[in-house]
């Protein structure tokens, strides 16, 4: 049996399917991004960290326990 692959048929093969495989990588998706806020809770404790920041706020879930700075908006004024 001979089998003739014709130059111009592998290049024309080739080319578009590297040109396919382009195609379909720029039309994906990039991943998404984490939410800008993690919020982490244990038996007794709180946390919120902002990942863009690094800020962290954290506050103790025991009853009778008041920390004004935890309950106050993130985003915004900072006063």
């Amino acid at each position: 049996m001979n089998t003739k692959i014709e130059i111009k048929s592998a290049l024309l093969g080739l080319v578009a399917g590297v040109a396919g495989m382009l195609i379909v990588g720029a039309a994906s998706e990039r991943p998404a991004m984490p939410g800008r806020y993690q919020i982490v809770a244990a038996a007794a404790h709180g946390l919120v960290l902002d990942t863009a920041t690094g800020q962290v706020w954290s506050r103790s879930l025991l009853p009778n326990y008041a920390d004004s700075d935890f309950s106050r908006p993130k985003i915004g004024d900072k006063n």
